[in-house]
């Protein structure tokens, strides 16, 4: 078959689209021409009989008026002749609108046409094992659909008759919905096909296209919530345009109808992806956006607007990934999770453009720093810190594609065992995330026993973004000491709103209020600097989110030898309540010490343990342990402790001295020496050993 470009009778040259010269042809009935060779036979009508016209000299186009039996009625110079179709390319006269693919007359026309376009290399954004998918598409012809988020199951006795409004049940999980529509089944279907060359899973997926599109008219996609998601739609795209690859080179693809719906269905999407009430600006949805109108206008030039979509897309991408993507690789949507599954979709995204010789705008380059940042926030235990919307699963070395390629980051999420040592010891992404880290290798001291320390900051917009401006996660000796709440999971459930507030961060904020997240906010909070000074790693943070003019620094000084000091300066206008709180790791028991005296020690069934002290207060101190909860895995709910230490004042100071061990020593002695430029903490341990940490002012 010919290459695709080579069929049309539209090229693409410096991004435009160049069209023959309209003559009285162009008054014919169809915009489609039929091409021919040289020495290609004409034939015309005479005494209802079709006898030789005259031969080509050389390529040539008529304008179709309708196919006729076995052959093209076209025009030739205002003159009808006919055409054999065996003998006859058919290629677009014209750019095809939205009611050009839905002329009667062009029908047949655009099916004979489309049957003989080049499949693309698909871009899959769910990638499934060949076992996978069969078992998944098996399910779907027997009534029963898999998706992937819970209740992970959604019966369906009959596609043709299923009522796409009334027949999803309302479960308490938005993502079942979102990927029941964002056609997460189709893609079952067509990986399954494309594995094993089963027509029944076209069949099925032809019957699936139908009974969507029916219940889901594109005039209405303002008021279908899950229909038309913002991402979702987008998602669909790819789905749409992978089955449409597969199926219309198969024996199934008779009916001209069916080839209008596919592509008036993704003429439509296009048109809603493209229009400015409809795209999520400054998100990860708005890039999913983009990439489907980058792959509608690509996989189509034929469109008349592909052109436009195609410049549009470009452009948006373009603002998008300086957004969200800062020029060293971190994603700035707040979330450690989101770096990764922004990267995963973006790595295949740029191959699929590059296999199909597309072209993307030039920010792209960002993207390739990607996977050397995540190889710093990768914990010992191989998850990531459960910072804004992120889950603490186990990483493997497929967490990006290509894993290997990067010998940093194999080395971090294999726990050692692949790759080459990371250099850094002390690292700042971005103005979101500091990193500081006990030791990469250490033998005999395992992998997993490294200490690591970081922090959150960044505003940059609303997407996954929780109240947790200067939260830490402290990891060590193989568990969580100190972390986040967690995302709970998209959902109804209160729980879901709870994770959000300042109240489940590990950090400072005004007693009774939250954090100020309005959009004037956005930019007034960043990671200042972070340094490895041989003996110790600092780290500094500055936040103006904790509201009415005041300003939060966290200064966060780690020894390298187990202890930690956290400094945290809260400079206010006016005088208030300032609480701050300290969320435990799963496990970790009160154990020593009295919140009278400000120093608590928790303790786990490994005997590992957590010292808390406040080593700056004052008559308006106080500290106490609440209750709290953790969410480490979506729906997860479990009860913890956390250390809540309050505060009054306009210049309220907290220097936190915690320490973790595993040796049943502690920390029986600690002063403070304020110097014009540092805090000077001094701490004896229950062995004897004393140590100092100096903590700029």
């Amino acid at each position: 078959m010919k290459p695709l470009y080579t069929r049309l009778s539209i090229g693409v040259l410096s991004g435009m689209l160049l069209f023959a010269p309209v003559t009285a042809e162009a008054t014919a009935n169809s915009d489609f021409n039929a091409r021919v060779a040289p020495s290609t036979t004409l034939l015309e009508m005479k005494d209802k009989k079709l006898v030789p016209l005259q031969k080509t000299n050389a390529t040539k186009e008529y304008r179709i008026v309708r196919p006729s039996g076995w052959y093209y009625l076209a025009m030739s110079g205002g003159k009808r002749i006919y055409v054999k179709k065996s003998q006859a390319e058919v290629v677009p006269a014209r750019s095809l609108t939205k009611s050009r693919i839905q002329s009667a007359t062009n029908r047949p026309l655009i099916h004979t046409y489309m049957k003989e376009t080049d499949a693309h290399i698909p871009y899959e954004y769910a990638r499934l094992t060949t076992e996978d998918a069969k078992m998944y598409a098996d399910q779907a012809l027997a009534g029963n659909w898999y998706i992937p988020a819970e209740p992970k199951q959604l019966s369906v006795p009959n596609i043709d008759t299923f009522n796409w409004h009334k027949d999803v049940p309302a479960v308490d999980n938005n993502s079942f919905p979102f990927q029941i529509h964002y056609m997460t089944v189709l893609n079952q279907l067509t990986q399954a096909y494309n594995d094993s060359g089963d027509l029944a899973y076209l069949q099925y997926g032809e019957r699936f296209v139908k009974s969507w599109t029916k219940a889901h008219p594109a005039y209405n996609y303002k008021r279908l919530k899950w229909g038309y998601s913002d991402q979702g739609t987008a998602l669909r795209v790819f789905h749409l345009l992978n089955f449409w690859d597969a199926y219309k080179q198969t024996s199934l693809n008779k009916d001209p109808a069916f080839t209008e719906l596919i592509l008036k269905t993704l003429y439509e999407h296009g048109e809603i992806l493209a229009s400015a009430d409809f795209y999520k600006k400054e998100h990860n949805h708005g890039i999913f956006q983009d990439m489907a109108l980058t792959a509608i206008a690509q996989t189509f030039p034929e469109f008349d607007k592909s052109k436009t979509w195609q410049s549009l897309a470009s452009s948006r991408l373009q603002a998008q990934l300086a957004f969200s993507i800062s020029p060293d690789g971190v994603h700035l949507e707040h979330s450690p999770y989101y770096h990764v599954y922004v990267y995963h979709t973006l790595s295949r995204f740029i191959e699929w453009a590059d296999a199909n010789a597309f072209v993307l705008p030039s920010r792209s380059g960002y993207i390739e720093k990607m996977p050397d940042q995540l190889t710093y926030m990768l914990k010992p235990n191989r998850t990531l810190p459960i910072f804004g919307d992120t889950t603490g699963y186990l990483k493997d070395m497929n967490i990006i594609p290509k894993t290997e390629n990067y010998p940093e980051l194999s080395y971090a999420v294999s726990g050692g065992a692949e790759g080459t040592v990371p250099q850094l010891l002390t690292k700042q992404l971005g103005d979101q995330y500091s990193f500081m880290r006990e030791y990469w290798s250490r033998p005999p001291e395992s992998f997993s026993g490294a200490t690591q320390v970081m922090m959150t900051a960044g505003y940059h917009s609303t997407g996954h973004k929780h109240a947790d401006d200067l939260s830490i996660d402290l990891y060590g000796l193989a568990r969580d000491f100190i972390v986040e709440t967690g995302r709970f999971g998209y959902s109804k459930d209160p729980r879901r709103q709870e994770v959000l507030k300042v109240e489940a961060h590990n950090t400072v904020h005004r007693y009774g209020e939250g954090l100020d997240l309005s959009e004037s906010m956005v930019g007034k909070s960043r990671i200042v600097s972070v340094e490895d000074k041989g003996d110790t790693s600092i780290a500094i943070g500055e936040s103006a989110l904790v509201g009415k003019g005041a300003t939060h620094r966290r200064t966060l000084v780690y020894d390298k030898a187990k202890t930690l000091v956290v400094y945290d300066k809260i400079t206010s206008p006016t005088p208030d309540m300032f609480v701050q709180r300290f969320h435990l790791g799963d496990g970790l028991k009160p154990y020593a010490g009295s919140t009278d005296a400000q120093n608590v020690t928790f303790r786990d069934d490994k005997r590992r343990t957590i010292q808390l002290m406040q080593l700056e207060t004052d008559e308006e101190s106080y500290m106490s342990i609440q209750p709290s909860h953790l969410s480490v895995r979506d729906s997860e709910w479990k009860p913890r402790e956390q250390v809540v230490s309050i505060e009054y004042g306009d210049d309220v100071r907290y220097l936190t001295l915690i320490r973790i061990d595993r040796t049943s020593t502690s920390i029986v002695d600690a002063s403070l020496a304020e110097q014009p430029e540092q805090y000077v903490v001094t701490y004896t341990l229950s062995n004897g050993t004393t140590n100092t940490i100096n903590v700029p002012k």
